[in-house]
């Protein structure tokens, strides 16, 4: 069925919108309704605490919800912005965690399958559990802290044996060890860093993906332990490539030249220290008994019981050569002390959760929560997140004011240097979850199945390409961004833009039809299964525009609506202006009552696809 020529303002008018909300016209402005009995300041409250509820929870969370806002904007105008979102961390960190193979071993029982049931791709319950826990769980915060986890201490789904259905020693399918995986980083989301490294290196998961698995001693000669997790856990994980202040800037010699954290010969020694890992259990170093789901354990005989020097020329302090896995502790003790580790975490999880492009003061505050006042309270993670969601530079990219005439919230973001690009997956889960409010009643394990859909925009649980994640922190996409010279602000003069390595023309053309698709029927619809065996498994989750449809009669009405839901108040008024133009035009209410109902939910589509489709929903202030 062909698309009514009304509904194409969501794609003809696309192009001159995403123009016009790029542009640097006047921000987005809220009017005062003066005669409808509530008090002024009521209303310019109500107001700035929705924009600001929906900003924080654009952030810590896979998306706003109606309730969602509704919640924490009430508490904001009670007790104040910040107590607010702090009374809101807190609670959510005192949740349990919602765990990922409990899920997908609750929808493969549901379904009546076997675990071994290769023939119906059963390990395509894992990327099924990730997206109900994404659009469902109530624990949204550690499951974003997760995601950005993830993206740091990277696997994926690639070696062999991740997707196999026999199972291994512990009784369960190979396939359920990545979702274990995941269900680790999801517990340590409110414990330490530390604990993400020693878990993180202890994983068969990563054992095999970065082939610290069975790493042999070598003979000094002609056999080497391999290298891999060495140079990965200091360039990716730790430290970073070159030293760094403690606000991020790099660190020069007497030349001007950066000064490298490690050369070749620190990713040789440190290969050393991580030999003799074996599946968890096994007595022979080279038995196959697989285990996916439980830590490696030494074989001390496969273990280099060398001496080993580490950064800057240090010997490895462990008296004991013997007691393999306690010397790997060691080494991960020494990185985690080294000077670099906060700046350089603290960064990464910022762009992760707030902005592309930290400043030197927010990397240099969240850093020194992360540094702590002992080993003890260093990288605590709960109050390493608290530091990045609450600081002054975490707001400032939205300026929210008031004016008296004509009487209004005017609110105004504050330039690239301080937004970020919604990375695909949470932009399309956070779509469904401000549409289908999955928080506002009861849910079941069968609702959010969706499969991984890497083909819409080339991201997906457990698919990033590379130990380097889907996109590079340093990426810059090319044109005005190369050649932009930031402020003072920005450590090293750089502006940077990661998620835009995502955005080729080929996604962007397939995510703006995934969004078209959705939002024409009103409904999510995709396959979760479909072949002989099991027949055609479909998710379908309805979507509400109720509230979009009731304003379709009123354009401007329906354009501030969405500028606050969608885009935290911060779309231009240029932008508004085109939508109610182009509604206006293309979608005249005129006809019988019929006709004119159609019409409406043609406008109220049209509207949001436009909205959703363009930087000022996009690109998150």
């Amino acid at each position: 069925m062909s698309l009514p020529r009304s509904f194409q303002v969501g794609l003809s008018s696309v192009a001159v919108l995403i123009l016009l909300s790029c542009s640097t016209l006047n921000a987005g402005t809220f009017l005062i309704d003066v005669e409808d009995g509530i008090n002024d300041r009521a209303q310019m409250t109500d107001i700035m605490a929705r924009v600001r509820a929906t900003q924080f929870l654009q952030r810590a969370t896979f998306g706003p919800t109606n309730k969602s806002v509704t919640e924490l904007a009430n508490r904001m105008t009670q007790i104040g912005v910040n107590a607010a979102c702090e009374e809101w961390i807190d609670a959510q960190f005192a949740m349990d965690f919602t765990s990922h193979t409990n899920l997908a071993k609750a929808m493969v029982a549901e379904d009546g399958w076997a675990f071994d049931e290769g023939s119906i791709g059963i390990s395509r319950y894992r990327d099924h559990a990730w997206w109900h826990a994404a659009i469902a769980a109530p624990d949204q915060l550690k499951q974003r802290i997760g995601w950005a986890l993830s993206q740091i201490v990277v696997v994926n789904s690639t070696p062999a044996g991740f997707n196999n259905n026999p199972n291994d020693t512990r009784g369960e399918p190979q396939w359920l060890g990545l979702a274990r995986y995941y269900d680790m980083l999801l517990e340590n989301s409110d414990d330490s860093y530390r604990e993400v490294l020693n878990d993180v290196t202890f994983s068969p998961i990563m054992g095999l993906f970065l082939s610290s698995f069975r790493n042999g001693k070598g003979n000094g000669t002609t056999v080497f332990p391999d290298e891999n997790y060495a140079r990965e856990i200091m360039q990716l994980f730790t430290i970073g490539l070159y030293k760094l202040k403690l606000n991020g800037e790099l660190r020069r010699d007497a030349e001007g030249n950066p000064i490298p954290t490690y050369d070749n010969e620190t990713i040789k020694e440190l290969a050393q220290v991580f030999t003799g890992l074996t599946y968890n259990g096994n007595t022979n170093f080279n038995n196959n008994n697989r285990s996916l789901s439980l830590p490696m354990t030494m074989y001390n005989p496969e273990h280099d019981q060398s001496d080993k020097y580490l950064l800057d020329g240090e010997l490895l302090d462990w008296a004991d050569k013997a007691d393999g896995e306690g010397e790997i502790r060691a080494a991960i003790d020494h990185l985690y002390m080294s000077p670099n580790i906060g700046p350089f975490v603290s960064r990464l999880l910022i762009q992760r959760l707030v902005r592309s492009n930290p400043s030197k003061g927010y990397i240099r505050r969240v850093a020194k929560v992360f540094n702590g006042t002992s080993l003890q309270d260093r990288g605590d993670m709960k109050a390493v997140v608290k530091a990045i969601l609450l600081d002054r530079e975490a707001w400032n990219s939205i300026r929210l004011i008031r004016r008296r005439t004509p009487l209004s919230v005017h609110v105004r973001s504050t330039g690239s240097e301080r937004n970020k690009m919604v990375e695909p997956v949470i932009m399309f889960a956070g779509f469904i979850r401000r549409y289908a409010s999955p928080d506002e009643g009861p849910v079941t394990t069968a609702d959010y199945r969706l499969p991984q859909r890497s083909y819409d925009w080339i991201q997906a649980a457990y698919r990033a390409p590379s130990v380097f994640n889907f996109y590079l922190p340093n990426f810059q996409p090319a044109g005005p961004v190369t050649n932009e010279t930031p402020s003072r602000r920005i450590p090293n003069r750089i502006l940077v833009a990661p998620e835009f390595e995502l955005l080729t023309s080929v996604v962007a053309n397939r995510w703006a039809n995934r969004y078209r698709t959705e939002i024409r029927r009103g409904s999510v619809v995709m396959n979760q299964i479909n072949n002989a065996k099991a027949g055609k498994v479909v998710t379908t989750i309805p979507l509400d525009f109720s509230v979009e449809n009731g304003l379709a009669d009123d354009p401007a009405a329906l354009a501030e609506h969405l500028d606050m839901i969608l885009c935290a108040g911060t779309m231009k008024n240029s932008f508004r202006n085109a939508i109610v133009a182009a509604l206006n035009e293309e979608v005249p209410l005129t006809g019988t009552d019929e006709q004119i109902a159609v019409k409406k939910v043609d406008r109220a589509k049209g509207a949001i696809l436009s909205v959703i489709t363009s930087p000022a929903s996009t690109i998150v202030e």
